[in-house]
């Protein structure tokens, strides 16, 4: 299959670049409606809402490995509950912000592929390295905050 996929409809082209292709040799022009670019929205959300649900019901049936990923930082830490559904709720909570988590570098390059289309040459030549490198900080932040972040906090709150 093609990299670009090209719709017609009375001299209108809908451009999908599906496959973070970002320099194309071809020209094209693009006069969408407000619906369609609309239409191309709402097919990207959902997208990413399924995918935050998938990734949230994975990490709900491995609840119990994320639970001790998360307290390997401090030790003689355990998680408790003090009422009777804060052990369903926690477990809720953690499995969706790991969804959330693992899910953002899916939907940044959804939302830079949604704005592709109207940036210029010089603007799409700047986009990939600046998505590489923001994905490399993303990483090296959680890396931070799990090693040297967390274990400060946890220490901090234990004295108090």
């Amino acid at each position: 299959m093609d990299n670009i996929t090209n719709k017609t409809s009375k001299n209108n082209f809908m451009v999908t670049n599906s496959d973070f292709n970002f320099i194309n040799s071809e020209t094209v022009i693009l006069e969408l409606p407000f619906s369609e670019h609309i239409e191309e929205l709402r097919q990207r959300v959902f997208h990413i809402v399924w995918i935050i649900l998938a990734l949230t019901s994975i990490a709900f049936l491995e609840v119990k490995l994320l639970v001790k990923v998360l307290e390997l930082p401090v030790d003689n830490v355990k998680f408790f509950q003090l009422s009777p559904g804060e052990y369903f709720v926690s477990t809720v909570k953690i499995s969706f912000y790991t969804g959330l988590l693992f899910v953002s570098p899916f939907a940044i390059g959804q939302i830079i592929l949604f704005l592709l289309p109207g940036l210029t040459k010089k603007e799409t030549k700047v986009i990939l390295p600046l998505l590489l490198s923001s994905l490399c900080l993303f990483g090296l932040g959680l890396l931070f905050s799990y090693y040297a972040l967390i274990p400060a906090a946890l220490n901090f709150f234990f004295k108090l």
